[in-house]
């Protein structure tokens, strides 16, 4: 999906990359307000003031169209988090976490629609990839560096992990989008639950550090 996007930008020019802004931004306005199942084709081109045969130059398809805002949207929020911490590291990833946890609290309809269609079992698989592997890229530098110091439990496999967190992660998302987590549990469960599952992953210095964590947050409870 990254590809497709690079694709997509190469020798635009500014005019072609506002147009594509534009569009991309109606497109994140109409899943919030409709859901991607109701996603209507005519009314973006109305919305974006572009012709039909533009839209499927640019991008394809339908699918493709609706994966690239979704993947363009979050990468643009993670790259306005402002952190304290350095890449590579637990702390990093904890920021990362609550940031985009409390920005969700704010989309709610929008977060909705997605998570729905993420875990429908006819979602199509460049949506499906484009908010799957954009959230797997965010889980890897750490876990990688945990591989390389030999801090991960050995029956361990790098990417499997990051993947499962992100399912997880996602699940959580859902629950909370449904009205089943009140929206002052969301980031939380979201940190205790990805600390949790980490520990279980993890050995040596890299356990301990989240174990510490987990105490430090549940008064005193590994």
């Amino acid at each position: 999906m990254n590809e497709l996007i690079e694709k997509s930008l190469t020798y635009a020019s500014p005019a072609i990359l506002a147009r594509r802004r534009r569009i991309l931004e109606e497109t994140r306005a109409l899943i919030e307000e409709q859901g991607i199942s109701n996603f209507s084709m005519n009314e973006l081109c109305k919305r974006a003031d572009v012709a039909k045969r533009t839209l499927y130059n640019a991008f394809q398809t339908r699918e493709r169209l609706i994966a690239a805002a979704i993947q363009e949207y979050f990468l643009e929020y993670l790259g306005r988090i402002t952190y304290k911490s350095q890449p590579g590291t637990l702390q990093r990833n904890i920021e990362r976490i609550v940031a985009v946890g409390r920005r969700n609290r704010k989309i709610r309809n929008y977060i909705r629609a997605i998570m729905a269609v993420y875990f429908s079992p006819d979602v199509n698989s460049d949506i499906w990839n484009a908010m799957h592997s954009v959230a797997v890229e965010s889980n890897l530098e750490w876990i990688r560096n945990l591989a390389r110091r030999r801090q991960l439990q050995p029956w361990v496999d790098v990417d499997g992990l990051a993947n499962d967190i992100v399912r997880y992660e996602y699940a959580t998302i859902h629950d909370w989008a449904r009205g089943l987590l009140q929206d002052d549990q969301l980031v939380p469960r979201l940190v205790n639950s990805y600390l949790t599952f980490m520990a279980g992953a993890t050995r040596g210095a890299a356990r301990d550090e989240i174990v510490a964590e987990l105490r430090e947050r549940e008064g005193g409870a590994a």
